[in-house]
């Protein structure tokens, strides 16, 4: 797991601060979209929305590593959705964690995926309704992330009871959890409301993450939506950055309270620096 390194808890809240001061100009939104590696024409339609929208593969889609590279290369963020087991009812994926998995499992699966999917920044977790419930499989889950340092974690928040976030805070790893799906409701009219719900969150908070799939119905929800966010004075940033800054503004927030308590502050996490894969 990361330390502190010669960062002093004092060093380190200054920095946050003035960081997150700065970051706090005008409200912030990201955006993923999930299920990717599938279809070839709705896959082309996500990587030529406009903005940093972050893209999410499946690993052991047929047409994920290809177009993970050509994600790459239009300037979006690359992540890693891992199936995990959903609670019974729900398909499951025909690869997926489970609550029979190892440790071993866990580490092999992420470094398989690793592997055949090129420039992962992220993962986040495709289905896992049951699994992301389970402590100890989250928490080998963050200990196979830790061996590439690049990497953020984002909970799907498939389940209310979810200890992926938790799991991963606890690690150090950077990570955020999902506040709006797009796309529940498989309508335009619904996707619009999610859509303005998504805004209105950024513009009360600050910041909001939404996580979609390739449906036709979000695309063009999307296509015709994020032009207007900039006339909005709302920013649309990669999944990194606004992990970075959600972190600086809840290590500000205990930067704050330790003041008022008039005891040394003390950081949330660890900042661990998001490096760029090669």
């Amino acid at each position: 797991m990361k330390g502190f390194g010669d960062i002093t808890a004092w060093g380190l809240g200054c920095l946050l601060i003035v960081a997150s001061a700065a970051a706090q100009a005008r409200p912030q939104i990201a955006i993923i979209i999930d299920d990717l590696g599938y279809g070839q024409r709705s896959g082309q339609r996500v990587l030529d929305l406009p903005g940093p929208v972050a893209c999410a593969f499946i690993p052991d889609a047929p047409h994920s590593p290809i177009q993970a590279r050509q994600a790459h290369a239009a300037g979006k963020e690359v992540m890693l959705h891992l199936p995990m087991e959903p609670h019974s009812g729900a398909r499951a994926h025909p690869t997926t964690l489970t609550t029979h998995s190892t440790a071993n499992d866990v580490q092999q699966m992420l470094h398989t995926a690793m592997r055949d999917i090129p420039h992962v920044v992220g993962v986040n977790n495709h289905q896992g309704s049951l699994l992301t419930e389970q402590t100890t499989h989250m928490r080998w889950l963050m200990d196979a992330m830790d061996a590439y340092p690049h990497l953020y974690f984002v909970d799907s928040m498939t389940t209310p009871r979810s200890v992926a976030l938790r799991s991963a805070r606890a690690a150090l790893i950077p990570s955020t959890r999902r506040n709006v799906f797009l796309d529940h409701v498989r309508s335009r009219p619904a996707i619009e409301a999610e859509f303005d719900r998504l805004v209105r969150l950024a513009e009360r908070h600050g910041t909001a993450l939404a996580i979609g799939h390739p449906y036709s119905e979000t695309l063009a929800v999307l296509e015709a939506r994020l032009p207007e966010l900039a006339s909005r004075g709302i920013d649309l940033v990669p999944v990194g950055s606004l992990i970075q800054l959600r972190t600086a503004q809840r290590s500000d927030q205990t930067w704050r309270v330790s003041l008022r308590l008039g005891g040394e502050p003390k950081a949330t996490m660890p900042f661990r620096t998001l490096r760029a894969a090669n």
